[in-house]
């Protein structure tokens, strides 16, 4: 079963995203901080990456850039509450496999994880917002 990392510094976030996204049968590790994940990487392997924009430290575009380019080359989502045009081309020039403006549906970012890990996404999805 594919592995994935939720990376944001708001707990109750990292626990919603967990938790609907364990329905799917993903094994999933939170952390706090890209850091934090970054560490755990070195010994572990992920599939996929859900972070936040905005992080202490390492934000979640060049996190997003960190693993595009290492050996744990892997998909990175955004989720933010940044819809900011800029903030959108810095996720596109990091190579991001989709982004969602908080709040957005769920059903959507399970789609996203799904196409993600079936190799389907491209480089800087359009934001979406829940309806």
């Amino acid at each position: 079963m594919p592995h994935l990392l939720i990376v944001d510094d708001e707990p109750s976030t990292s626990w919603a995203l967990a938790e609907g996204l364990s329905d799917d049968g993903y094994t999933i590790d939170t952390f706090r901080s890209a850091e934090d994940a970054l560490i755990w990487l070195r010994e572990g392997k992920s599939d996929l990456v859900i972070a936040d924009l905005h992080l202490p430290g390492i934000s979640g575009t060049a996190l997003a850039r960190k693993l595009r380019r290492g050996p744990n080359a892997q998909p990175v989502i955004i989720v933010t509450a940044d819809g900011t045009p800029d903030a959108h081309r810095e996720m596109d020039r990091a190579g991001v496999a989709a982004c969602f403006a908080k709040p957005f549906r769920l059903d959507h970012l399970r789609r996203a994880v799904r196409a993600a890990l079936e190799g389907g996404t491209r480089r800087g999805a359009r934001m979406r917002r829940a309806a």
